[in-house]
């Protein structure tokens, strides 16, 4: 790392910042004295954001954008570089969950794509669309890549989230290891939520049905058989969320995680992956 990333002249852009965790992050770059822009697929909902924080005293513009479509996506960076100049901290937070949990065997291709476009492809668009000019600036620059505690745990019934969360993980990893290789003064974070009460559950079957007309009242809920009570499963507010991946950026840290990493699981994982080399 060559430089010290400078809040309060930075410029962000944040999607899925028209509530719960995405909010968070946009209240506290604010705070921090770094001109925001919200964006969120509901428009509204990321104008009433910018709205909070201007009447705090900060800067803020908003944005209707769909990550799962690219056009939208750049111009969404065509506004930002137009109204900002330069962006110094992209946060890809939209994401989508699904209601309710449904076994591998009763999903739907359709399910998996959906997951996959917004999740996944979300993100990517995010990354593809910004990188570039983010990259010819000057100064330090950060990108902030929300995934999921999932893909450290076991999830029945929530496969097609838990695979898009992992597709994050690897982009996010392989990315960070190529910006190190080109000396580029640019750090990558995933964030890992554990379970943060926001309405993404509500939002995720509105959009879904608002984008496909399928209103899930075909689905087979997932029955579940056994209990995992881990730590990252306690209900935790989103306002908090904000100040730490702020501090992730701020510490050049790879990884922010909002609850105890569920290790024994971690480690668990790791020693059935070493007995399974069958090398000699």
């Amino acid at each position: 790392m060559n430089a010290e990333l400078d809040f309060a002249s930075a410029n962000a852009v944040v999607t899925g910042a028209g509530s719960g965790i995405g909010r968070s992050i946009a209240l506290e770059l604010a705070r921090l004295g770094t001109q925001v822009l919200v964006a969120d697929i509901n428009g509204e909902a990321a104008a009433a954001v910018a709205a909070e924080i201007t009447a705090a005293g900060g800067t803020a513009i908003s944005r209707g954008v769909d990550v799962t479509d690219l056009a939208s996506v750049e111009a969404l960076a065509d506004d930002a570089f137009g109204e900002f100049g330069r962006v110094d901290i992209l946060c890809n937070n939209a994401g989508v969950t699904w209601r309710p949990f449904r076994a591998v065997w009763n999903a739907k291709i359709s399910d998996w794509r959906w997951m996959m476009e917004v999740n996944f492809f979300g993100v990517l668009n995010g990354v593809q669309t910004f990188l570039p000019r983010m990259r010819e600036q000057s100064g330090r620059k950060h990108i902030v890549n929300t995934s999921s505690l999932a893909v450290h745990s076991t999830n029945p019934g929530h496969a097609p989230y838990t695979a898009s969360k992992h597709a994050v993980d690897g982009l996010s990893d392989v990315l960070r290891e190529e910006l190190v290789d080109h000396r580029d003064d640019f750090g990558v974070t995933v964030l890992y939520p554990g379970l943060i009460t926001t309405n993404i559950g509500e939002t995720s079957k509105a959009v879904r049905q608002q984008e496909t007309g399928d209103d899930l009242s075909d689905a087979i809920a997932y029955e579940q058989v056994r209990t995992f009570d881990f730590p990252h499963n306690a209900p935790k507010s989103p306002e908090n969320v904000g100040k730490q991946v702020v501090e992730a950026i701020r510490q050049n840290d790879p990884y922010c995680i909002t609850h105890p990493a569920p290790t024994d699981q971690i480690e668990e994982r790791g020693r059935l992956l070493a007995r399974g080399y069958r090398g000699h």
